[in-house]
């Protein structure tokens, strides 16, 4: 099986990367972010309060989550409703990097994720990939870019689907949910040996998908 694992910052543009990397490569694009994202719409939805970690928990048995792939789309399957588009929301952005850390959780997708990776060839993209969820696949990258860039990209994105916000907010609301993912205390957001960083604060997005096409293509 071809394994690729990418992890990195939050909107350093990992999901379209992946995306057009993945139908570059001809495999499946496996965001697990998105199983995060509809445990957060769960939550959301049954105005559970997102820092009782215990009302958490206990919600994971009532939760079914599953990943399907259309023509190299992903579609989100929560209870068997299609939450596609509701998991793009900030609020359950918001929710979803509070829940995160949770070890039950984190139990529940991880699961999820390595049951996946050895079904078929895949790109995994999502929350400590390359450290803890497939720290031996083959290829591992590391995508970044600087924290203005990032947060011009999420106010496009936000804006783009008729979110009201404002970009001091985006911002300093990245800035947070860095704080939170590099100094969790279960598996932590780290560069690991071996998983290659890049910085494509300056890059296209097909420049970046080039490049990581070539480093594979080439090993």
């Amino acid at each position: 099986m071809l394994t690729i694992a990418i992890d990195g910052t939050s909107s350093s543009g990992k999901g379209i990367v992946c995306t057009k990397l993945a139908q570059k490569l001809g495999v499946v694009h496996f965001d697990t972010g998105a199983i995060y994202r509809a445990l957060g719409v769960y939550v959301m939805d049954n105005n559970i309060d997102p820092y009782n970690e215990g009302e958490v928990e206990k919600s994971l048995k009532d939760i079914t989550i599953t990943l399907k792939h259309n023509n190299g789309e992903q579609i989100t399957i929560l209870n068997n409703i299609d939450v596609s588009n509701k998991i793009r929301l900030n609020k359950v952005s918001d929710i979803c990097s509070i829940i995160a850390p949770y070890q039950k959780c984190r139990e529940f997708v991880l699961n999820i994720q390595r049951n996946s990776a050895k079904k078929f060839d895949l790109i995994m993209e999502g929350r400590d990939i390359t450290s803890h969820v497939l720290p031996n696949a083959k290829f591992r990258f590391f995508l970044d870019a600087n924290i203005d860039v990032r947060a011009k990209r999420r106010y496009d994105e936000l804006i783009s689907k008729g979110q009201k916000v404002f970009m001091e907010d985006v911002k300093a609301d990245l800035i947070e949910r860095d704080r939170r993912d590099k100094e969790r205390s279960l598996s932590p957001l780290i560069l690991t040996k071996g998983t290659m960083y890049i910085d494509n604060s300056d890059m296209t997005i097909d420049e970046e998908v080039n490049l990581l096409y070539r480093i594979i293509k080439e090993k």
